[in-house]
């Protein structure tokens, strides 16, 4: 049976699993208020039908999801309504958990290119199956703002706080091969083993979480930069002789061309969040959305998105 409930397609196969096509595909799926308004009706509705063993979330098209709709936190934040924002990214964070936390299993397609907000709705997703073209990057930083959906937190406790600064303030992308390496991805496969991939996921059922594993060597590098060394002094190259070399000098070149506030604000939210229950670490990134979306530096930001190179000026 198949129900086009226009930005989200609710369609549920014969062997009980439900898929949730993420169905706007000229705005790449972007999340904006009517997405997230179907996607929750969508979500609950498959939880909460016994027929359904598995929930699977993907994007229509070539993209799996490009972030949350720029447009809409432009107007807002012109509108002087950022209150708006903060109720839209605390109802989407509340549907991310109760994906997280789904008595079904929950499964991410990643089959396209994933930004910000897409690449947190994946994380939040219990397993991940990737082909070549997928992918996952934060760009928040490089527009103003901050991942504000729980990706920092997901990715921390993937491959550790250190590893997760380097990805969220550099907004380097993060390959489906070496999210597999990383302990992201579940399976990659290739295009056409997708659906039996799938299918063989939901009659195993939920598994037990992934247990943390030691970073692959070749990531240590990049872990390193951002293991306990200041921010600040990264940014005004004060590095210490240990971390100096060619990728450490391109991070800080990367650096500098980031909102200075919002590179702060994810380095002090990933810290405090370390040691936290899911629902207490959640609640401090939320704590500071008004903060952040206040800022010059993210009106700045977000307008110059696909038009020219931001100038920031707050510090």
């Amino acid at each position: 049976m198949k129900h086009d409930e226009n930005l989200v397609v609710f369609d549920v196969q014969d062997n009980g699993i439900a898929f949730l096509t993420l169905n706007r595909p000229k705005a790449m799926n972007a999340l904006n208020e009517a997405l997230i308004n179907q996607f929750e009706k969508a979500f609950f509705k498959a939880e909460n039908d016994p027929a359904i063993k598995a929930i699977v979330i993907r994007g229509a098209g070539k993209f799996f999801v490009a972030g949350a709709d720029i447009k809409f936190f432009v107007e807002k934040i012109q509108g002087k309504e950022i209150l708006d924002i903060v109720s839209f990214t605390r109802k989407t964070s509340e549907l991310f958990l109760a994906i997280e936390n789904s008595k079904k299993l929950t499964i991410a397609i990643l089959d396209g290119l994933s930004l910000g907000g897409g690449s947190e709705l994946a994380l939040c997703c219990q397993a991940m199956v990737a082909t070549d073209k997928g992918s996952m990057a934060f760009p928040e930083t490089a527009i103003g703002i901050y991942p504000g959906l729980g990706g920092m937190l997901r990715l921390a406790r993937k491959v550790g706080p250190a590893l997760a600064k380097y990805y969220v303030f550099t907004g380097k992308t993060i390959s489906a091969a070496d999210a597999l390496e990383l302990g992201i991805v579940t399976h990659l496969v290739l295009p056409n083993e997708l659906e039996q991939t799938i299918i063989k996921l939901a009659l195993e059922g939920k598994s037990e979480k992934a247990k943390i594993h030691s970073l692959p060597d070749r990531f240590k590098e990049m872990e390193n930069i951002f293991s306990n060394h200041d921010l600040q002094d990264l940014i005004k190259e004060k590095m210490p002789d240990n971390v100096l070399g060619s990728l450490a000098e391109k991070t800080i070149i990367l650096l500098k061309g980031k909102a200075p506030i919002a590179l702060k604000m994810a380095d002090n939210i990933i810290d405090q969040q370390i040691g936290k229950t899911m629902e207490a670490a959640i609640k401090i990134e939320l704590a500071h959305l008004e903060e952040i979306f206040s800022t010059q530096d993210a009106l700045e930001g977000l307008s110059c998105v696909g038009k020219r190179k931001p100038n920031f000026k707050s510090k």
